[in-house]
């Protein structure tokens, strides 16, 4: 019986030890981070080798005949691609998604009298995040923006020939001006921006 004490009151003597030693705080150090993801919208045009260039139209006369119609369509290049990155500001609180941008194509100058330039940008075909949704009609360029890409979020397309969006374009003549297309080299230049919606 004594015994059986003892061991009572060791137990009673050690237990209230064993559970102070494990609730004595220890050493502890802490810092702050601070994280700050920059709002981004950078675009660039890709062709072959990676380089943006100069695309060249020509229509095919090699099988006309006398009397048949020129076919302006088949004047058309698909080697350059749309590539771009973004991260978009938040919107509002908690779990809102963050703003859009969009893209926006124009001619710098107007085509010449009866000629379209027309402009297809294809599916996105790479890259992560929210990237665009392209319109999907064919789009006769003129001086003044025409949305060819929007609902776009934190993405990118990935960078060179192949990514992102294909680039389609073609001639066109408007319809009863053939009269006012003349036998000429011109050129043109295409802006493309990132906005904002």
């Amino acid at each position: 019986m004594n015994k059986i004490f003892t061991t009572i009151c060791a137990l009673i003597f050690i237990l209230p030890t064993i559970s102070a030693q494990q609730q004595e705080p220890g050493d502890r150090q802490s810092h702050q981070v601070v994280v700050t993801i920059p709002d981004l919208a950078i675009i660039g045009i890709a062709g072959p080798e990676g380089n943006a260039t100069t695309v060249n139209l020509t229509p095919d006369i090699s099988n006309l005949e006398a009397g048949e119609k020129i076919d302006f369509g088949t004047a058309s290049n698909n080697a350059l691609w749309l590539n771009y990155t973004s991260i978009v500001e938040k919107q509002g609180n908690g779990n809102s998604p963050g703003k859009t941008r969009k893209i926006k194509v124009e001619l710098e100058n107007n085509m010449p009298n009866g000629m379209d330039l027309f402009l297809e940008v294809g599916p996105v075909n790479s890259g992560d995040g929210q990237t665009g949704t392209a319109k999907p009609e064919k789009i006769a360029l003129k001086k003044g923006p025409s949305t060819v890409v929007e609902n776009i979020g934190s993405c990118y397309t990935e960078n060179g020939e192949g990514k992102g969006h294909r680039l389609t374009y073609s001639l066109g003549i408007k319809e009863n001006q053939l009269d006012k297309v003349m036998a000429e080299a011109f050129s043109v230049q295409v802006i493309y921006t990132i906005t904002e919606n």
